[in-house]
């Protein structure tokens, strides 16, 4: 048995409308210009780790533009700095002490996980994580972004499931197939028509995850634009107006 989804006429003139109302939108015009266009992308160690901070900190926490969590991440904490992550003899409690103190939630265990991979980087794991980001960068197909997704969901990588390790690409510019999905897209495909909708925590499931998302790529292919693209005019359409507002689940 195999499920599958259906698009008629009337629903595709729906998305159509939901591309056509928020294309011009600053985080579209953004996404295409970083993701589709290649334009400003940079793969330093230094931004990677910002990503990989960024991911964390948005799970299970709002991250909008007035949030905790917009205000670490566009802040000057050592926490975001590399050369200043080298430099701590016990990143764990420093990382601890930097993320409590900037009100975040949830700072030991992301504290834990950040340490965990800074711990798995630095032991040879920069150069094969470069590797792949570098790859999507000059080489962007379907299967090289499901090959560097699947990468981050090993166990390396503590905290990157499946909606934060397509973050991490797509935060760096490098996806255009992969995309985050969250409850926001969720309550778009209820809105637009569509029948069966699964629940916000079921997106956990690698299966439920790769069946709604295939769901968008039927779409984008539709309207002949990148999935990306689509994520980002879904996200703008609630009025989404900052990068990092990914992490409500």
């Amino acid at each position: 048995m195999l499920a599958s989804w259906t698009f008629d006429d009337v629903a595709l003139a729906k998305w159509e409308q939901l591309v056509r109302d928020n294309r011009s939108k600053s985080l579209p015009r953004r996404r295409y210009e970083l993701n589709v266009r290649r334009i400003g992308i940079d793969l330093s160690e230094q931004n990677v780790w910002h990503a990989l901070v960024g991911c964390q900190v948005t799970t299970q926490q709002r991250s909008g533009p007035r949030s905790a969590v917009s205000g670490f991440l566009n802040s000057t904490s050592p926490a975001l700095d590399l050369a200043k992550c080298r430099k701590s003899r016990t990143l764990r409690e420093f990382l601890t002490t930097e993320m409590t103190n900037a009100g975040l939630r949830r700072a030991p265990t992301i504290a834990s996980n950040l340490a965990t991979i800074w711990e798995n980087l630095e032991a040879g794991e920069w150069p094969v994580l470069l590797k792949h980001l570098e790859t999507l960068r000059t080489h962007p197909t379907i299967l090289k972004e499901k090959a560097a997704v699947n990468y981050l969901l090993g166990s390396k990588y503590p905290g990157l499931g499946q909606k934060q390790s397509r973050n991490f690409i797509q935060w760096l510019g490098v996806s255009r197939y992969e995309v985050p999905l969250d409850s926001r897209v969720l309550k778009k495909l209820k809105e637009l028509g569509a029948s069966f909708v699964p629940s916000g925590a079921s997106l956990t499931d690698e299966t439920v995850y790769l069946f709604v998302q295939d769901c968008l790529h039927q779409i984008s292919r539709a309207l002949d634009i990148y999935p990306c693209v689509l994520d980002a005019c879904i996200f703008a359409s609630f009025d989404i107006t900052d990068e990092t507002e990914t992490g409500d689940n």
